[in-house]
């Protein structure tokens, strides 16, 4: 089984709600009776598992797999809060590109969707070679960004989406992570600004309210991959 789609959920900086797009968007095409994984590139802080990857599960409401357990879903996992490539460094294991890609091939193989979460901000270094987003870009994978109304969240979601225009890559929308308790004014505002820098940088104005779970699952999620070539949802 060849993947159907393959997207990339990444953010505009760490801790900004990438884990749960990323597990709520594949519990969505779970129940749309697609086959689903996730996998997120590396991991640092923790050690084992992925936290990121039970996360997902626990959102999706399904048990870890045969895939999770050997690591294939997230190849690189390292105890040291920081940076993929400080991390990696500090473990003495480097980020080999290679593996990346292996890991990616074997799951797509087996799944109609894979959906690829990144770690901290779209600049980040994997290794002294390249970024984040970079590494997106050779992969050609089209993209949901996911941002937030906490102060600075405009300024970080124009960059963000002025880097992904640069390296052409498609950006089907944003997911805005409520979460939290934030002034209804600046909701509004930071919502509104970040509709409006979608549509200066010319892509579609999709922006899916991510709020509380119970209601997330019931978010446009179809309207934001509709657009891609080939999706029957």
């Amino acid at each position: 089984m060849k993947a159907q789609q393959t997207i990339a959920v990444a953010g505009i900086d760490t801790d900004v709600g990438k884990s749960y797009a990323t597990g709520l968007l594949a519990r969505y095409l779970s129940n749309q009776g697609k086959s689903v994984s996730t996998m997120k590139l590396v991991q640092t802080g923790c050690q084992g598992i992925s936290e990121d990857i039970q996360l997902h599960r626990r959102l999706m409401e399904q048990p870890l797999t045969e895939f999770d357990q050997a690591g294939t879903t997230c190849p690189y996992v390292f105890p040291f809060p920081a940076s993929p490539h400080l991390s990696s460094r500090m473990a003495g294991v480097p980020i080999a590109l290679d593996r990346l890609d292996q890991a990616m091939a074997t799951l797509q193989a087996q799944y109609q969707w894979l959906l690829v979460e990144g770690a901290g901000g779209l600049l980040v270094p994997l290794n002294q070679q390249l970024l984040l987003l970079d590494y997106f870009a050779t992969k050609r994978l089209p993209m949901v960004l996911v941002t937030s109304p906490r102060l600075g969240s405009i300024n970080h979601t124009r960059l963000s989406i002025e880097a992904i225009k640069h390296r052409n890559i498609n950006l089907l929308g944003l997911v805005y992570n409520l979460f939290g308790d934030h002034p209804r004014d600046i909701v509004q505002d930071t919502l509104h600004e970040s509709r409006r820098a979608l549509a200066d940088y010319d892509y579609p104005a999709t922006v899916v309210l991510m709020a509380n779970i119970k209601e997330s699952t019931a978010c446009s999620w179809a309207q934001l991959i509709s657009g891609m070539p080939g999706c029957d949802l």
